[in-house]
C-alpha cells in the first residue's frame, strides 16, 4: 500500500521546484532534481517509456559526444582535476531521456513552466526592491561591489544569467498574454512582461541579455510574415536601440562602454576588466590552441594548458572557459567534439520546428541558447546547463506525446 502511494508520486512536481529554483540557488536545484529522477524511476509509467527515449535518434550525438569525452581523460594534455569538473556538468545531459519521461503529458509540461516563471516573478520583485533600496540580505542575497546593488538590481545570479533568465520569462509572458482568454490573467502577464523588460534594458547591466532578446522579436516576425517579417523585426528592434542609446541612461552608459572598448582593440591594446577585451583575448588564445590540435582537441580538463602559451605571450593570466561554448567544446575534443553537439543540436531544431507546440515553446528557446552559446558557455554554466536538460526534455517529451 505505502509503495503503491510512493509510485504514483508525480515527478513533475519536483522537477518544477528545481524550475523554479533555477534563477535563485543551486543546492535546491541539485535537491529536487535527484527527488524527480528517484520518483521517476519508481513511477510504472515514466520506466515503461524511458527505455524508448534512450535509444531516440535525437540522442545518438548526444551518446557519442559523452563517450568521446570520457575517452579524452586518457589525454597527455588533459588536466584530470579540470576533467572530473566538465565531466560532471557535460553528465547531467544523461538525464534528458529520464526526464522525458516525466514530461511527456502536457499537464506535467505546464506545470514545469509555471514552476519557472513563478521563481522568475519572485526574482523580478526583488530586483525592482533592491532597486528602490531594499537591503538584499532579507532576501537571502548578498549585495558586492557589482550585484544586488540599486544601480545594478541583480538578486541571487550574476547579470549575464540574470537577464538571460529574463529574456526567457519575458517571451513565456507574452505567449500567456496571447494565450489566455481571462482580462485579469492578461493584465498580470502583461505587466509582468513590461517590468520585465525595464528590468532588462533599463536596471539591470549586460549586453548579453539584449543580444539574447532579439531573437523573440525576429521569431515573431519571422512567424508573422515569414522572412520580410524577419527584416522588418531586426530593422525596428536596431531602430528601438538606437532610440534608447538616447533615451535611456543604463543602455547609453552600456553603448558607450562597448564603443570604448572596441576602439582599444583596433589599436591592438584590449584591456584586462572589459568586457569586450578579455573575449577578444579569449578567442585569440583558444583559436590558436584549436589550429594546434584541431581535430581531437585536448580533452575536457586541456583548455588551460592549450591557451597558457598564448596568453603567456600577451601577458595575459590564462584561462579554462573561453566563454563561447562552440570554442571550448573545439578545445575539448576538436573538430570531432563540435560535429558531434552541432549535430546534436540540429537535430533539436529540425525537430521542434515539425509540431504547432515545440515550434512555438520550444524552437525558440533553442535559438536563444544558441546566440547565448556564442557569448557565453552555457553548458559549464550550472543554472543554464540544467535549463537546457530540462528545455531538450520537455522537447523529446512533447514530440512523443504529439
Amino acid at each position: 500500500m505505502g509503495l503503491n502511494f510512493v509510485q504514483r508520486i508525480n515527478p513533475a512536481w519536483f522537477l518544477a521546484g528545481a524550475a523554479f529554483f533555477l534563477p535563485i540557488k543551486p543546492a535546491p536545484v541539485n535537491l529536487l532534481l535527484v527527488l524527480a529522477t528517484f520518483f521517476a524511476l519508481l513511477n510504472s509509467e515514466c520506466r515503461r517509456s524511458m527505455g524508448s527515449f534512450f535509444s531516440r535518434a535525437e540522442l545518438i550525438p548526444l551518446w557519442l559526444l559523452l563517450g568521446f569525452f570520457a575517452i579524452t581523460y586518457f589525454y597527455p594534455s588533459n588536466d584530470k582535476t579540470s576533467y572530473l569538473e566538465f565531466i560532471s556538468k557535460y553528465g547531467r545531459l544523461a538525464l534528458i531521456p529520464v526526464l522525458a519521461s516525466v514530461l511527456m503529458s502536457q499537464a506535467n509540461r505546464h506545470i514545469i513552466g509555471q514552476g519557472f516563471l513563478s521563481g522568475m516573478a519572485l526574482v523580478l520583485a526583488m530586483s525592482y526592491a533592491i532597486w528602490f533600496g531594499i537591503d538584499p540580505v532579507y532576501f537571502g542575497a548578498k549585495a558586492t561591489d557589482m550585484y544586488a546593488i540599486p544601480s545594478n538590481p541583480t538578486v541571487f545570479k550574476s547579470h549575464i544569467t540574470h537577464n538571460f533568465f529574463l529574456v526567457v520569462a519575458i517571451y513565456l509572458w507574452l505567449l500567456c498574454f496571447f494565450r489566455t482568454e481571462k482580462p485579469a490573467l492578461k493584465g498580470v502577464y502583461a505587466a509582468l512582461a513590461l517590468l520585465g523588460l525595464v528590468n532588462l534594458f533599463g536596471m539591470i547591466d549586460g549586453r548579453t541579455g539584449w543580444l539574447v532578446f532579439m531573437v523573440i522579436p525576429l521569431y515573431f516576425g519571422y512567424q508573422k510574415l515569414g522572412l520580410r517579417g524577419f527584416l522588418l523585426a531586426g530593422l525596428v528592434f536596431a531602430a528601438m536601440l538606437v532610440a534608447a542609446y538616447f533615451l535611456v541612461d543604463n543602455i547609453h552608459d552600456r553603448f558607450s562602454t562597448t564603443w570604448l572598448e572596441i576602439q582599444q582593440v583596433l589599436r591592438d591594446k584590449p584591456q584586462q576588466g572589459t568586457s569586450i577585451g578579455e573575449r577578444v583575448i579569449y578567442l585569440t588564445s583558444g583559436w590558436s590552441a584549436f589550429l594546434q590540435a584541431p581535430f581531437f582537441g585536448y580533452g575536457l580538463g586541456g583548455v588551460q594548458g592549450a591557451v597558457q602559451p598564448f596568453t603567456s605571450a600577451a601577458g595575459w593570466p590564462t584561462f579554462y572557459n573561453p566563454h563561447n561554448q562552440f570554442l571550448m567544446l573545439m578545445l575539448q575534443g576538436g573538430l570531432l567534439a563540435l560535429v558531434f553537439y552541432i549535430w546534436f543540436f540540429g537535430l533539436a531544431v529540425f525537430k521542434s520546428a515539425t509540431s504547432v507546440w515545440s515550434s512555438t515553446f520550444v524552437l525558440p528557446l533553442l535559438m536563444i541558447y544558441f546566440v547565448g552559446n556564442l557569448l557565453n558557455s552555457f553548458h559549464f554554466d550550472f543554472a543554464e546547463s540544467v535549463a537546457f536538460v530540462i528545455l531538450y526534455a520537455v522537447l523529446l517529451g512533447a514530440t512523443e506525446w504529439d
